[in-house]
């Protein structure tokens, strides 16, 4: 079974988005599988409404593990079974904690192995110099995507008013590379990431 993988900066939306698309696909309950830093592997079930609550946090580095839920993608006039996985968060330079560093080395081991990579931006914060705005690590997870094939970029966020011109600037930044802009929060844009993990899957 291929998997496609969410990678990007804490506090971007990658859990929001893990969850929501779920959903979108018709998931009411989570049969999680977790990869947490020390090796081990546990499998929990939640409803959709519990994962929300647990999982989603504004605070930086909630997420350590790598997450894996199985999906169904339609794919021509059949289906798909795909693993998708949530990431911990990268970051420019050396973390002070070493759970977090051993999460980024984890979530880009994962990245090499995976079929297809969803590179998650913030665009209400491309350029506030917050944790979750753009920098290094964002062009650096663009020009390993652009040559590897499979990428494209989640313009996420696109609910709130500000994002607009966030995603102005993302094109700008990354004028060759395929931009879908989404919300985790509506769902919007989520039929085109189907369409495109679909079509590469």
């Amino acid at each position: 079974m291929e998997s496609c993988i969410l990678m990007g900066k804490p506090n971007v939306g990658k859990t929001s988005f893990f969850l929501s698309f779920a959903s979108y696909l018709g998931v009411s309950k989570c049969q999680l599988l977790f990869r947490g830093v020390d090796g081990g592997i546990q499998r929990q079930a939640y409803g959709m409404d519990i994962a929300r609550k647990y999982f989603i946090s504004s605070s930086p580095f909630k997420t350590k593990d790598v997450c894996e839920i199985h999906l169904t993608i339609p794919v021509y006039k059949g289906t798909q079974e795909l693993k998708l996985l949530d990431t911990g968060g990268l970051m420019d330079g050396i973390h002070k904690d070493p759970h977090v560093r051993k999460s980024m080395a984890m979530s880009l081991q994962s990245m090499e192995q995976a079929k297809i990579l969803l590179h998650v931006m913030d665009t209400s914060n491309v350029s506030s110099n917050q944790i979750n705005s753009i920098s290094h690590i964002d062009d650096q997870l663009n020009q390993y995507g652009r040559k590897r094939g499979g990428y494209c970029i989640l313009a996420n966020k696109m609910d709130l008013e500000e994002s607009k011109e966030g995603l102005n600037q993302l094109q700008r930044r990354y004028p060759d590379t395929y931009i879908i802009p989404v919300s985790a929060v509506t769902q919007a844009g989520f039929k085109e990431v189907k369409m495109f993990v679909g079509r590469n899957i």
